[in-house]
């Protein structure tokens, strides 16, 4: 195996260990809290930076939770601090929850980042809701292949999202309003050969949020033979806006043609009361 594509795969599996730690005995804590247990679990791994490199939010972390009418569930990016983690934003039995953050292993400069949506209430419209997106999101990185376009692939999520959800945007890739969807980007470093990231951790982030090649229906990359990509979206359903937007974050990984897609959420949702999601 590749050794930059070995080392996303085990800064996704540092990542998802940091989430689980984290996610254990939550009820009645608050954003802020969440993402302090995050950052403490984040300093005991020596093999990843201290930090995330999607800042802001601080630290790299984004944590939300919120219940009806999920207001908070609207935000147009992490990056705004209007959402960024809150004191007085609590988590609760009906609360729905999201986490995300973007650890860099430090020898490599491979990112390995997470995120996810998490539901343990009783609601049972808005268990199949977040089933329903976490289906749909993966059935993306199922269909991708050696070959195929970027713009390929967001053709094929558009029709296969078409009529079921509303697509929100991840981040803001370009101030083109016709711009439909985005859903993801590339692993800087992955494909290129010998990237150099730079000499401190500030170069090392400018590195990837300048390398990444975003994962929209405009954007002709071809999928190499060896590379990794990030699937992420954002859904909200189409017929009923009183129900959260649901984020998924997975990670396609090729290494000389051989597949492999990061999830790695049973244990996340085993903590936190999802059994639902086996069915």
């Amino acid at each position: 195996m590749s050794n930059l594509i070995d080392a996303i795969i085990q800064t996704r599996k540092t990542a998802t260990r940091i989430a689980l730690k984290s996610l254990e005995n939550i009820t009645g804590i608050t954003e802020t809290e969440l993402r302090d247990k995050i950052i403490s679990e984040i300093k005991n791994q020596k093999e990843i930076y201290p930090e995330g490199y999607y800042s802001p939010p601080p630290y790299g972390i984004g944590v939300i939770f919120d219940q009806k009418p999920f207001v908070r569930f609207k935000y147009d990016s992490l990056r705004n601090p209007d959402f960024w983690p809150k004191e007085n934003s609590f988590f609760e039995k009906e609360s729905v929850g999201m986490v995300y953050f973007s650890p860099v292993d430090r020898k490599t400069s491979m990112i390995g980042d997470v995120g996810f949506t998490f539901y343990g209430g009783d609601n049972e419209e808005i268990k199949e809701h977040i089933k329903k997106c976490y289906a749909a999101i993966l059935e993306i990185a199922k269909y991708a292949e050696v070959g195929m376009k970027f713009s390929e692939l967001c053709s094929f999520a558009n029709n296969f999202f078409k009529d079921k959800f509303k697509i929100t945007r991840w981040t803001a890739v370009n101030s083109d309003p016709n711009q439909s969807i985005n859903l993801g980007h590339t692993i800087p470093g992955s494909f290129e050969g010998n990237l150099f990231f730079g000499n401190t951790f500030e170069e090392v982030k400018e590195t990837i949020r300048t390398k990444r090649i975003p994962f929209i229906d405009t954007e002709n990359f071809e999928i190499p033979s060896t590379c990794a990509f990030t699937v992420e979206s954002r859904l909200e359903d189409f017929s009923n806006p009183s129900l959260p937007s649901i984020h998924f974050h997975f990670m396609v990984c090729f290494d000389r043609g051989q597949k492999t897609i990061l999830e790695g959420f049973e244990e996340i949702f085993k903590i936190v009361g999802m059994n639902y999601m086996k069915s």
